[in-house]
This record gives structure tokens, sequence and C-alpha cells, in this order.
């Protein structure tokens, strides 16, 4: 929404110098080596670099939109080639940082993955369906409110219009079930989904460190998420904050990173000695077998759920 747009100061990027930022990933990477349970959690700055833009970034979604309510030039994205795959309907792949998340998590340093992103890109990069709470939804699943099964349709996004229903036009697979199936994604004002949210909230409670990368920490209640191992953790808690713009939390950060999420996590990669997997992929996710064990392990909403949308469980009753 362009309500949510920042200012023009709070839009400023900020670069760390090149020595600052090698000095700063030197010191990330100690962090993590003394870290017990270190998680990441990801904005929508992450996927910039495959073509998707971000919201509150110069030429972020809410910026343009907020820009020409004003009455301002808008900027074109001359000297943005990354965004020329969205606009040629191109298919969009998970960036170095998506591959890079699966590298440490198979490495075991990273132990879980929260995301406010809902371009379906981690589970793409190969991210187990088990070791994200992606708390904005995901726009290749969809969901049934009567049972609470949720199907992810590979490649497909699966809204193909926004009403206040959320309907796809697809009914529930699962058997005896009679539900039909909405889409996953979430709006302002809507509820979270609260099966993702309490795990996403129980694994940052748990983490004394938390990675950052790519958000402007200012959504609610998902922003809240990176600072909640806080109390159980107290001095030990260590948040790290990877991001071009300023944030409202940057005080309480025990390391800020002002550069792009790509640098951060190529050098943080090579300083562990961790190698960055190469993507396998849009097959990945098309298997019977993945989607299979996506359903049986991706966490969204209770079954009976039906404040997320307008209407009965089915259309008609």
């Amino acid at each position: 929404m362009a309500h949510t747009a920042l200012s023009a100061e709070e839009v400023e990027e900020f670069h760390d110098s090149p020595e600052d930022l090698e000095r700063k990933i030197i010191r990330l990477a100690e962090l993590i080596r003394g870290a017990k349970n270190c998680i990441v959690y990801t904005g929508a700055g992450l996927s910039t670099s495959a073509g998707i833009p971000d919201f509150r970034g110069p030429n972020g979604v809410w910026t343009r939109k907020a820009m020409m309510e004003r009455g301002e030039a808008i900027p074109d994205n001359a000297g943005r080639p990354e965004y020329a795959a969205v606009a040629q309907r191109k298919i969009v792949v998970p960036t170095l940082s998506h591959m890079a998340i699966v590298g440490l998590m198979q490495q075991g340093v990273c132990k879980f993955l929260i995301s406010s992103n809902c371009d379906g890109l981690h589970l793409k990069s190969g991210v187990p369906p088990e070791m994200i709470a992606e708390v904005h939804g995901n726009s290749n699943v969809e969901a049934c409110s009567m049972c609470g099964s949720c199907f992810h349709r590979g490649n497909n996004r699966v809204r193909n219009n926004r009403t206040r229903e959320r309907l796809t036009g697809r009914k529930c697979a699962k058997p005896g079930c009679d539900g039909v199936l909405r889409y996953t994604t979430v709006a302002f004002g809507q509820s979270m989904p609260d099966v993702c949210l309490e795990r996403a909230e129980e694994k940052a409670t748990a983490a004394d460190l938390v990675i950052t990368l790519g958000t402007s920490m200012r959504v609610f209640p998902s922003c809240d998420l990176p600072l909640a191992g806080k109390a159980q953790h107290g001095k030990k808690h260590k948040l790290i904050l990877v991001n071009l713009q300023k944030t409202p939390v940057d005080k309480k950060c025990a390391l800020r990173i002002f550069a792009k999420t790509d640098e951060v996590m190529e050098g943080l990669c090579r300083e562990l000695k961790v190698d960055i997997p190469e993507w396998v992929g849009p097959d990945l996710v098309e298997s019977e077998e993945w989607k299979a064990n996506f359903t049986a392990s991706w966490p969204f909403r209770k079954a009976g759920l039906n404040d997320w949308f307008d209407g009965p469980h089915v259309p008609g009753e």
C-alpha cells in the first residue's frame, strides 16, 4: 500500500566501504561460530537481484505508488537490469543469497528459516518445507480452510485475481473433503497464518543468533520475530541486520551491515568455507514426491478457520 511507503530520508540507501564490509563479514562468521542456534529471517530485499522489486526501496512497489499519488515523476528502471526478467515474464530463479542459505542449512550452520516473502523462491531453491516458516504465505500454494491441507503447484502461481473470498477455482484433493482451495498470500489487515506463526515464534524464541536479510523491519507482527529470543537469551542473543536502508531496530543490532545481501552471503560462505550449491532447476518442486512431503510438513493454518477470507467455507452454503 502506498501509505506504507517511506519518506525520502528513510528510503536513502547506504553502502559500507569494501574494507568495512570485509571486516563485518569476518565478524559475522565469528558470531556464527560462537552461536548454538542460528536462524535466518528474510525480506523482500533478498529477491531484488532475481528481478522482483521490493516494497520500500527507491524503486519499491509502495514507493513508486506513493510518488504517483503525489504527482511526482517516476524513475524508470534504467540501470536496474535485474527487473527485466519480471517485465519480460521470464522464469524467476533463486538468487545467490537464496542458494547460500541452502548451503548454510546443508552444513548445519542455519537451523531454520523465517521469511516474510511470498515469492516462493526459498522452496524452489531447495530449502526443506519443514525448515521454513513463510509467515506471509506463498504465491505457489493454495490451502483448504475446511481440512487445513495445503498444496504446492510447482512453478505455477495459484492466484488468478484478488477477491475477498480468495478462491483459486480448485477443490481440495484430500479424500472425503468437500472444501474449496484458496490462495495463501497474506494481505494488509488480514490475519496471520496461526500454525505458521506459532512455529516461527517457537524457532525465533529458541535462537541465540538471527541473521536478518533484506527487510525494512517495519511490517508487524512478523518484524518482531528476529528479536523474540532476547527474553530467553538476554545479552547472549545477537541480531545481525543486512539491509541498504536504515531500520527502526538498527541500535539493537550486534552487527549492522549496509550492503547487498548477495555480497554479504557470498563473502560469508567463503569465510565459513561453505559451498554455495548450484540451483537444480524448476523441476525440484514439480515432483509428486516433493509435493507430498510439502503437504505433510509445511505449516499454515488450523483446519476450520474462516478468519482469513470472506464468506462460507463452501461458496453457496
